[in-house]
């Protein structure tokens, strides 16, 4: 077994660990069943350690929304402590109907294939909640808006406001409340560290600066790849990685392609593009939270997603909150996630465009905190789409609000080609794109030992 990839950035600079790609782990359950259809030991081998404050959202009318551990939720405004007491309750009875519809989900639609069938006849009590948006949900469950807003704001890494997302983008919520938010120990890097030692451990060759180019097809079946510095490799078999749209739009020639396939790559609906300014503190800045957010109310929460000169409402995390040995001892991690052109192509990205919104996201964290900046990294739809492969920049491939249709069959209508990641079933997601490589593989072995 071999696995050929290129580097991702370092998620080391200086004396400075940062993330190198997802913020935070959620749905615990379902990671520690990854890591058993694995046969590791994710305790052992991944030690946990959970988010004590999640998220502090400030909102235009100066209240503070903090979410802890938990649902422990506090508002903090004139009338705070009546709005916190009114919520516990309206949280008790919200969280009363969505829980079975979590457990449903997390512990059998999402650690299996995609089967409609099974979802309809397991499922089909939870099917009737799902209709309607996030923000016709909250807005039914919470008299108070300033929870409504908070609410939203947790759920807008999906890359679109709580009014254009489907009412099933609730269960992260609702995760987040029940089970919380975790990060690894040593920082988000370990997870790669962590299985890539696993696979050598088994035997498994590991090929790093090592870019596939191509994946040759005869006779309908994928039998090589060719590869940078290393030439054509003949396979048994193979699974893709990267975006389905790669794989069928570069990495096959369009001969090998049926065309039905490659409408679906043309119209497929992508997710937001991002960019991370990521900063190493040699001070400790002084946040409430992991998450830290200004923030429209829930209605004008389009407004986030629009870039604008002033970076009006900021959204940044500090995972030293949680693991302050990220940095230097007394120094801090912050990464800032300003609001961008969706327009605008990744290698439209110079160095000068993305200093510039950098230096305005400074300035921006300038307003409210002392901080004295050791070392940076900016991460722009070009360092996405050519360094960490992502298709056109999109951060998830398929747009978490798209459904699963949208996704990519892990069989590919290629013989003993496999397709996983992010673009196929369950989707975006450090526990979803490990999930998919074991049902590729799954289904790899399957079929070739028939």
């Amino acid at each position: 077994m071999a696995r050929w990839e290129a580097v991702a950035p370092p998620t080391q600079v200086g004396s400075y660990t940062f993330n190198d790609g997802a913020v935070y782990l959620a749905m615990p359950g379902t990671l520690d069943h990854l890591f058993k259809a694995l046969g590791l030991d994710r305790n052992r081998l991944l030690p946990l350690r959970r988010i004590s404050a999640i998220q502090s959202t400030t909102l235009p009318d100066g209240t503070i929304v903090d979410i802890g551990t938990g649902p422990e939720i506090a508002i903090l405004s004139a009338r705070g402590v009546e709005a916190t007491a009114r919520l516990q309750a309206e949280l008790s009875d919200f969280l009363r109907k969505w829980e079975p519809t979590l457990r449903f989900f997390a512990h059998d639609i999402m650690v299996h294939p995609l089967s409609l069938p099974h979802l309809l006849a397991k499922g089909w009590r939870h099917l009737a909640k799902l209709r309607g948006t996030v923000a016709s949900h909250l807005n039914s469950s919470f008299s108070s808006e300033a929870a409504r807003a908070a609410f939203g704001g947790a759920l807008l890494y999906a890359g679109a406001p709580p009014d254009k997302m489907p009412a099933a983008s609730l269960l992260g919520l609702v995760s987040m409340l029940l089970e919380g938010y975790f990060l690894p120990e040593g920082g988000m890097g370990r997870i790669p560290e962590v299985l890539s030692d696993s696979v050598q451990a088994q035997g498994g060759i590991i090929h790093l600066n090592s870019a596939v180019r191509r994946i040759l097809v005869k006779n309908g079946r994928a039998y090589a790849i060719e590869v940078e510095n290393e030439g054509v490799i003949e396979v048994d078999a193979m699974i893709s990685t990267v975006s389905a749209m790669q794989t069928y739009g570069s990495l096959l020639s369009e001969c090998d392609v049926p065309p039905r396939m490659l409408r679906k790559v043309r119209r497929a609906p992508l997710s937001h593009k991002g960019f991370v300014l990521q900063l190493g503190l040699a001070n400790k800045i002084a946040a409430r939270s992991h998450t830290n957010c200004v923030l429209p109310w829930l209605g004008e929460q389009s407004q986030v997603f629009q870039a604008s000169g002033d970076m009006r409402w900021p959204i940044y995390t500090v995972p030293t909150v949680t693991l302050p040995e990220l940095a230097p001892n007394g120094g801090s991690i912050v990464e800032m996630f300003p609001s961008i052109s969706q327009e605008m192509a990744p290698d439209d990205w110079n160095e000068a465009r993305k200093e510039d919104v950098a230096a305005q996201a400074v300035e921006v964290l300038r307003r409210d905190h002392e901080i004295d900046i050791a070392v940076s990294r900016i991460l722009s739809p070009k360092e996405f789409q050519d360094g960490a492969h992502l298709y056109a920049g999109a951060l998830y491939g398929i747009s978490p609000v798209a459904g699963p249709a949208a996704l990519f069959k892990h069989r590919t209508p290629i013989r003993g080609l496999y397709q996983a990641g992010q673009t196929t079933w369950p989707g975006f997601g450090v526990v979803g794109a490990g999930l998919s490589g074991v049902f590729a593989a799954e289904t790899l072995i399957r079929d070739e030992s028939l």
